[in-house]
This record gives structure tokens, sequence and C-alpha cells, in this order.
């Protein structure tokens, strides 16, 4: 039976590679809202979407519809819609997402958002660098490429290889035996050496050296072929540590800017904040003195807008009794100045 994802009491350590990555959907873009229904049951307390077919399914939580897909299909990757979470039922384990190439993507701002604080990116670099540190910190198979002393390896007295045609050969080293023809002179000089040489006791290891001559050179050369490539592998390691040390080195530098560049960031949002703020302060201020001027000239313009047209209808309704006492004020001036002019001739 196949574990359930987040069984057990702690959380499982994830892991940094997976075998069934090729079960991931081809079109796959992102990872659904974490209210995302389960297709089944229909709930949305917790889903986990298939990398393989899209599909969203509740967890064991609910009704374990995921589980019951993973058995019906063996589509065996999912994700939780919730924290992004990355499960594999094969291998029964969580995926280290920002590990895993084929996987990161789907924790990358494009599927979560284009806007995530540079904040959310350094902790996925945190991450990485902690796996980085931990491949850093083991240790190197340790290789002896010491070359052999060479008494140990020919076991001769070097005074006895005074003689040229041997000289030359013990020269050119142990490689040199891989020619046919060097074999061939090698044992008819050694031959010679050990016929006419005053102490052929002490020439036992020359003597014993030809024998099986050309095997034990074929298994000289695999050898050192062998600590070739552990050198080269070594040198590589070395070398591979030493690049993620400067580029740890420099993600420190970098993370150590990033973070002074938010600070400020935060420092000048939070003036822009204050700005915003005032302004909305200023501009209720300001719209409430305008209104109370504005509401002071409307009632003034309404009270004497009234009163005029009040005198307006009045004047009207006037106009008749104004002609006629017009008239009579005329008449009554006129008969006082005809009065008053005749008083001034008689006087």
């Amino acid at each position: 039976m196949a574990k359930k994802a987040g069984s057990g009491s702690s959380s499982p350590k994830a892991k940094t590679f997976c075998d069934h990555l090729a079960l991931l959907s081809s079109d796959f873009t992102r990872i659904p809202k974490s209210d995302t229904p389960c297709k089944r049951c229909h709930d949305v307390k917790e889903s986990w979407v298939c990398l393989s077919c899209k599909d969203v399914f509740c967890s064991r939580y609910v009704n374990m519809h995921f589980i019951e897909h993973y058995r019906q299909t063996n589509h065996c990757l999912t994700a939780s819609c919730r924290d992004q979470r990355i499960w594999c039922y094969r291998c029964e384990a969580l995926l280290d997402a920002r590990v895993i190439p084929q996987l990161r993507s789907f924790l990358s701002p494009s599927n979560a958002s284009k806007d995530l604080s540079s904040s959310s990116k350094l902790e996925n670099m945190d991450a990485l660098m902690v796996a980085v540190a931990d491949l850093i910190s083991e240790p190197v198979p340790s290789f002896d490429l010491r070359p052999a002393d060479a008494h140990s390896l020919v076991g001769y007295d070097e005074l006895a290889l005074a003689k040229e045609g041997l000289q030359k050969i013990f020269d050119r080293g142990l490689e040199a035996l891989a020619d046919h023809q060097v074999q061939k002179e090698f044992l008819a000089y050694s031959a010679i050496f050990l016929a006419y040489h005053p102490c052929p006791s002490e020439l036992k290891d020359l003597s014993s050296f030809g024998v099986n001559l050309s095997e034990e050179t074929s298994t000289f050369l695999q050898a050192q072929h062998k600590l070739k490539v552990a050198s080269n592998l070594s040198a590589s390691i070395t070398q591979k540590k030493f690049v993620l040390l400067q580029q740890a080195s420099k993600y420190a530098e970098v993370k150590k800017e990033i973070l002074a560049t938010d600070g400020k960031v935060a420092i000048l949002k939070a003036m822009i904040k204050g700005l915003e703020s005032e302004i909305k302060n200023l501009e209720a201020s300001d719209r409430e003195k305008t209104h109370e001027v504005l509401d002071t000239i409307d009632t003034q313009v309404t009270t004497v807008r009234d009163g005029l047209v009040s005198d307006l209808a009045q004047a009207s309704a006037m106009e008749g009794m104004t002609r006629a006492a017009n008239e009579l004020v005329t008449q009554r001036q006129s008969a006082w100045d005809s009065l008053r002019t005749t008083f001034a001739k008689l006087s």
C-alpha cells in the first residue's frame, strides 16, 4: 500500500532526485489555487493536483480521492495547491522542487506571481545554498597517486643497471614495455646481463620480471589508467567545489546588496505611504473647506434668488398700481409747480 503524503509525526526530508519525472505533463504550467475543489467530492479544504493529468483531488485528510486516483492511474506525482509541496507516491517521499530542475519551474515567479519580492527569491536561493554546502562538506575520496618507489617496483641494485641496453629501457619507463619490440629487447638484455653478471643471486628479481611480461605490462597500464581517471576525478571534484565556493561567496555579497536595497525600498515605500496619507488628509481637509464655501455661496445665492423672484412677482402685480400712482404724482407735481410759479408772479 502506498504511503500517504505527509504521513508520520515529523516532516520527512525532501528528496533531491526522483526516477519518475518522465510522468510529468509536458504542458503543465502552474499549480492551481488553494481553493480549487476536488474533482470527485468538490471539497476545497486540502486539494492536490496531479502533475501528469492536471486533475485535482482531495488529500488523505479529506476523502483520499487522490490516493484512489493514483491506484487507478499510477500517476504518482502530485503537488499541494495550498503550499506547493510535491510528493511522489512511488518514491513515497516529498521532492525538493528547488533542487530538481524539472520541478523548479513550478516554484518560479512566472507560475506564482511575477511580482514576487526579492526576499522570496532569496529564500529559494538560501535553500539551494544549504544543499550546495552539504555537497561541499562531503569528503573527497582519497586516492594515493604518489608514484611507488622504483626499488619496490623493480627490486634491482641500481649499480647493476649500468649496461646501456637495459638503462635505456629503464630510462624510458615501464610504459615502454607496452611495445612488443621493447619487450623482446628487454628479455634479451636481461638474459645477457644475468649470464655474465658475477652475482646472479642479487638479480633474481630481474630474472623473474621477464615472466609473463606482456600480461604484467597490460595489468600495469590498466592500473595506471585507473590512477589517471582517479586523479582527473579528484581534480574535477576539487575544481567544482572551488566554483561552488566562489558562487556561494558571490551569492552572499549579492544577497547583502539585495537586502540593503530592499531596506532602502522599504524606507521609500514607507515615505510614499506617509505622503499618500498626507495627501489624502490634505484632500479631505481641502474638500471640507471647499464644501463649506460652496455651501455658503449656494445658501446666499438661493436666498437672494428666492427674494428676487418674490420681488419680481410683487412688482409685476403692482405694475397697474404703479402707473396710476406715477400719473397722480406727475399731476400733483405739475399742479404744485404751476402754483409755485403763480405765487412767484404775484409776490
